[in-house]
């Protein structure tokens, strides 16, 4: 009689590897994995058939103008219409940063989940501060109407003045200066992985502003996009919205428009911003269904052998190799 293998946790662990477990009878010497093969396994990206995660995420909103992702995974919500700012954690709790904040315009989110939130209003515009302990703090006030912002991880901030092409610093100091004057009003703003500040022009032309202020073109993104991303590996991506459609696109580094962009994704029609998490999953904020969407296709799983954690991407892409031009549709 054939010998039975329980399924145990050891067995799981070794299916998980591909590891064939079978008696000592049927396995060969040459067969057998060397002492120490184990415990020096890959941690390869796992690919499931799968359409991605989606759900709405348990806020009412009324016109959601901005959102970003702090790296606990906490979801942080500016409504301009509700004159507020959430905060969504994984639990689905919802609480409120602050409120009776008008003119909200976009906010940002440290690595201490510190928040903060520019405002434009009657010609002006201000940036305020909320730690996470819940206080307020209006940090400057400027005389001209912004519609952008950045802050770098030493608490330097640059400003984009509205209609205009104009650049503002604003340091821990109290100190401001021009830094640039685009030939274009700039949309938004990014920091790339280096650390260099990256504005998205009304043209769809990408420029890089280095330290002394030069201007440097550095790609090309749809026409029509309004909002700029960037991600941990220096890929840029915009959400590009035109009549009945919207999509979020990868930035072309080439220094000649080209015809077609690449499409990460399709999103609803009259998504106003998207934010990504540190694995590239997809949060989207939609004023026209009064929704804030959560799009999961990637996340991560303990190796039952280590715990380290390993990768698991959802694609209906029929070949691992083929996810990363897959296009999605939301």
């Amino acid at each position: 009689m054939p010998q039975i293998v329980p399924f145990t946790k050891s067995l799981w662990s070794a299916v998980v590897l591909g590891i064939a477990l079978l008696p000592a009878s049927f396995a060969h010497a040459e067969d057998r994995p060397a002492l120490g093969a184990i415990a020096n396994h890959e941690h390869v990206a796992i690919h499931v058939r799968s359409k991605p995660v989606i759900e709405r995420l348990p806020v009412k909103v009324i016109d959601p103008v901005d959102l970003a992702l702090s790296d606990a995974g906490h979801v942080f919500v500016a409504d301009s219409k509700a004159e507020c700012v959430f905060r969504l954690d994984q639990h689905g709790s919802v609480s409120l940063m602050v409120e009776q904040l008008q003119g909200i315009q976009r906010i940002h989110v440290d690595a201490d989940e510190s928040l903060y939130i520019l405002t434009s209003t009657s010609g002006e515009s201000s940036l305020h501060q909320v730690t996470p302990a819940g206080k307020h703090v209006i940090l400057k006030t400027f005389a001209f109407p912004a519609s952008a912002f950045v802050r770098d991880s030493v608490g330097h901030f640059v400003i984009a003045a509205q209609q205009t092409g104009r650049l503002v610093s604003y340091g821990s100091n109290g100190d401001v200066a021009e830094i640039a004057l685009l030939n274009e009003t700039p949309l938004d703003l990014t920091l790339n992985p280096g650390g260099q500040l990256e504005a998205l022009l009304s043209s769809g032309q990408i420029v890089r502003i280095v330290a002394n202020g030069e201007v440097m073109a550095s790609g090309f993104a749809q026409l029509g996009s309004s909002r700029l991303a960037a991600l941990q590996d220096g890929t840029l991506l915009t959400l590009s919205v035109e009549t009945g459609r919207a999509q979020v696109l990868h930035v072309s580094r080439s220094l000649d428009r080209p015809e077609q962009f690449e499409v990460l994704a399709n999103v609803p029609a009259g998504t106003r911003s998207v934010g990504l998490d540190s694995l590239g999953n997809l949060c989207l904020a939609n004023p026209d269904l009064r929704a804030i969407t959560k799009v999961t296709s990637q996340f991560e799983i303990p190796c039952p052998h280590c715990g380290k954690a390993t990768r698991m991407i959802f694609s209906s892409g029929a070949e691992p190799a083929a996810v990363g031009m897959e296009t999605r549709s939301f």
